[in-house]
């Protein structure tokens, strides 16, 4: 048994109720490896506390209910947490006779999660975690003291319920944005508190990988008083300074901006929320420190005229704005009693240009697997994620053909079927196996969408998800311990799967049984474990022998199993004596020469069992014949 990546892997033989960890496995528990280990034993290495729910889920709910084992559980020694997943190992008849998973040690993780859990808690803004029908699923202590509702109260409740009526439709439509963008910035609602007044909150919501939503609310009550009685006395000047073509800016006594109007958010991109200091409009316009000192010194100096009745030269300077272009401003500026006024004059030549949308933000680029590439699908773009799983850097990728990194078995079987696909209109979606750097074989279920503009195709997106541990326990759950091939239950379904094709498409199929002549001889004589190697050496010996299109696993014991998809009974007799005549020449270690007799039986319409049997019975006469025969 071998371990997976950071997991350890094991198993447990329900007839004598004993584990086999791997060494990977072992270590995590503080147990001797490469040493079958009994349930007590293994209990004993839980802590107290959580021992009767690791039993309860490995006798009970996997070994009788048949259920997949999902829990964490404590160390009793080392008091590490260990997160185990395992799935019950079904035989034919029905009976689970043992079971077989991995095992992840997520101390750190956890450790990490409780410290996100204490900033979540001592956060001096209400943060609240909704699910995507908008109910509550957490809250933080400044979100109670906000609302006024207690926890509970909140886990029962939608946040629609604390959401002014007239406000409604807007936060419907902005969670429909959230839901296509990700993230929705400095969302702005009346909230309803629960003795029955409101406040005025502003909200930055943010989608969750794993599918909740996380809102920060900030009350911003008395911004909203203090603009509401601005508005009351300035009503006038509001007008003018709401409508006019010419960007403006309201400042305190400080030099601090109090209020933008629209036509400054829309040629230079700040907000007031950027703003938020006198000093952080010079830090962001003028980002050269020597160039920021010589415009502030000039601004100084003609304010303090303006201040003494004169009436200066306006300045003139090159502002940065947020998208980081540039623009050529003259300031012009007055004072009404305590009140700064500034109008920005745009003189830069206008030249229309395309708005640049930012195609990654933080959150998605270092969480989802995104590949673009062109019309050659050579790769254009590529996320962190996606360098992180697959080991490579942006450099080693981008303008490599994206094919670089699927595993051969995929380039053959499945490579053409996507790119017919997706060069005919269509999206594809699908399980694709690929490599990383490092030569390691990894999953991802993709789905890879061509993407046009004005009609014409620029290339091809693909959005993935890593499922690789998920296609390493199925491995397990399908493969023989000890010859590395296919177990029965694997079998079974290639059976099963064969069995429909033929009854939908009539696409005919083949078995060939076979086991090895005088076996037992084998083991009386050189004992189990040679016998053990004399098995692993058939299995290699046949897994190389035959077509990749061939299923072949090991169906008890000495005996094995040729599932010959698009092959009648005579092709599969061909194999059969093929393969018989290598076995009889092969040198097995220790025992040098063997031979095996084989039964060959073809699918008709009385279906899989009566195949098998007839297989079975052929093989039968086979040793009756001579044994080293093939019968059908």
């Amino acid at each position: 048994m071998e371990t997976i990546g950071s997991m350890g892997s094991f198993e447990w033989n329900s007839r004598d109720g004993k584990f086999y960890f791997s060494t990977l496995a072992a270590s995590r528990l503080d147990l001797p490896p490469n040493r079958r280990v009994g349930m007590e034993e293994f209990l004993d290495k839980v802590a107290e506390h959580d021992r009767t729910a690791v039993s309860g889920a490995f006798l009970l709910d996997c070994s009788v209910n048949k259920e997949e084992i999902n829990l964490t559980f404590e160390t009793a020694e080392n008091r590490r947490l260990i997160k185990l997943t395992a799935v019950p190992v079904i035989y034919r008849e029905g009976y689970v006779s043992g079971i077989k998973g991995i095992m992840e040690d997520i101390t750190e993780q956890v450790k990490i999660e409780r410290e996100r859990d204490m900033l979540f808690l001592l956060s001096r803004d209400g943060i609240a975690i909704l699910d995507m029908d908008t109910y509550f699923k957490d809250v933080n202590g400044a979100y109670e003291a906000m609302t006024g509702y207690g926890r509970d109260e909140l886990l029962k409740m939608s946040c629609l319920e604390l959401t002014h009526k007239d406000d409604i439709p807007a936060t419907v439509a902005m969670m429909k944005t959230l839901v296509e963008t990700g993230y929705c910035d400095r969302f702005e609602k009346r909230c309803i508190r629960k003795d029955g007044t409101y406040i005025n909150v502003q909200m930055n919501l943010i989608l969750l990988p794993n599918g909740t939503i996380m809102i920060t609310t900030r009350d911003i009550s008395d911004i909203m008083e203090y603009q509401q009685k601005l508005r009351r006395n300035e009503q006038n000047l509001r007008q003018l300074f709401e409508v006019s073509p010419i960007p403006m800016c309201l400042t305190d006594g400080k030099g601090k901006p109090i209020l933008l109007n629209k036509m400054f958010t829309d040629i230079f991109g700040y907000d007031i929320h950027d703003l938020n200091t006198s000093s952080a409009w010079w830090k962001l316009a003028f980002p050269n420190e020597q160039y920021r000192i010589i415009s502030r010194e000039r601004w100084k100096k003609y304010t303090v005229k303006i201040a003494a009745g004169e009436t200066p030269q306006p300045i003139q300077a090159t502002v940065t704005c947020k998208s980081g272009a540039k623009r050529e401003i003259v300031f012009l500026y007055s004072v009404m009693e305590d009140v700064g006024i500034i109008a920005f004059y745009d003189i830069t030549d206008r030249v229309a240009a395309e708005n640049r949308l930012q195609e990654y933000i933080s959150i998605v680029d270092d969480n989802v697997l995104i590949l673009r590439t062109g019309n050659k699908a050579e790769i254009l773009t590529v996320s962190n994620a996606f360098c992180r799983l697959s080991g490579y850097t942006r450099e080693e990728l981008i303008g490599k053909p994206a094919m670089i990194l699927n595993h051969e078995d995929f380039l053959e079987s499945v490579q053409p079927v996507i790119m017919e696909t997706i060069y005919s209109g269509k999206p594809w979606s699908g399980e694709i196996k690929k490599v990383n750097k490092n030569g390691e074989e990894f999953w991802v279920q993709s789905v890879i969408q061509p993407v046009f503009e004005n009609g014409i195709r620029m290339g091809f997106v693909s959005v993935s998800t890593d499922i690789t541990d998920k296609k390493r326990i199925e491995v397990l759950s399908v493969t023989d311990k000890l010859t590395g091939i296919y177990n029965r239950i694997r079998l079974d379904e290639v059976l099963s799967t064969e069995y429909v094709r033929f009854k939908r498409h009539g696409l005919v199929y083949s078995l060939i049984m076979f086991d090895i002549d005088f076996f037992k001889k084998v083991n009386d004589t050189y004992g189990h474990l040679v016998g053990d190697e004399v098995l692993k050496s058939l299995a290699q010996l046949i897994k190389t022998s035959i077509r990749e299109s061939d299923v072949f696993g090991r169906w008890g014991g000495e005996e094995f199993l040729i599932v010959c998809c698009g092959t009648d009974a005579d092709g599969a007799y061909n194999l059969a004596s093929k393969l018989r005549r290598k076995v009889e020449l092969f040198e097995f270690p220790s025992v040098d020469r063997l031979t095996c007799s084989f039964g060959v039986a073809q699918i008709d319409a009385a279906g899989t069992d009566d195949m098998v049997k007839r297989a079975d019975d052929a093989l039968y006469r086979a040793k009756q014949g001579g044994r080293n025969r093939v019968e059908k």
